[in-house]
């Protein structure tokens, strides 16, 4: 009697997606063909991706919200009200509120100046990519001599401006990341002063509580 051996082996499935794969040797091949200044476009990429990934989580913990209770405005707060206790001067409070307010900005400030830098020269990187690509194409060409080759040149061209747009895609998303960054710190900047501001005034409107003769 013939026995049928049932195999329990089951096909191998790839864990990583095909098309996956064909993404990033596509990806590949377009920085090989840009040559360094691609790979430097690349890199700055990946470090606009982390500074953006690594401020966003620096200011969502800061909370720099008007209605965060324990966020940034509220520690600025409470540090103008503890020098109302103990400080004389009205100028004096603010200068220790603003402290405060100052001491709470410096953190979130680390690295807006190297995003602000990327979304600068980006664009000048891969245009400087460019040029070196137009300059190549063109040198291609002269050599040829009477067999021009109209492939040739197009072919350097697309590379060429293959930068530019790399260059871009770096910049506009640091650009815009920088933009959001600066005004959310400008904004409390500006609520820290209302604040201090307004708990400063205390001592101005109740002298008595705070043991000043009124005039």
């Amino acid at each position: 009697m013939e026995e049928t051996v049932l195999s329990s082996e089951r096909p191998e499935t790839s864990i990583v997606d095909p098309e996956t794969i064909d993404l990033l040797s596509t990806a590949l091949n377009f920085v090989d063909a840009g040559g360094p200044v691609l790979y430097l476009l690349a890199a700055l990429s990946f470090l606009t991706l982390v500074l953006i990934v690594a401020k966003a989580m620096q200011f969502s913990s800061a909370r720099l919200g008007e209605r965060a209770q324990k966020g940034a405005l509220a520690r600025v707060r409470k540090a103008t009200q503890d020098a109302v206790d103990v400080l004389k001067e009205e100028a004096q409070i603010e200068k220790a509120g603003l402290r405060a307010a100052r001491r709470e900005l410096r953190p979130l400030e680390g690295g807006l100046g190297m995003l602000g830098l990327i979304a600068m020269l980006s664009p000048l990187i891969g245009l400087l990519g460019t040029v070196v690509g137009m300059i190549d194409a063109f040198r291609a060409l002269s050599e040829a001599g009477g067999a021009v080759d109209p492939s040739l040149l197009s072919a350097g061209i697309w590379v060429a401006l293959l930068t530019t747009a790399a260059g871009l895609i770096v910049a506009i998303p640091a650009a815009l990341a920088h933009g959001w960054f600066e005004g959310r710190l400008a904004l409390f900047a500006d609520l820290a002063e209302q604040t201090i501001g307004e708990v400063a005034d205390v001592r101005r409107d109740h002298p008595h509580h705070f043991g000043v003769a009124a005039d």
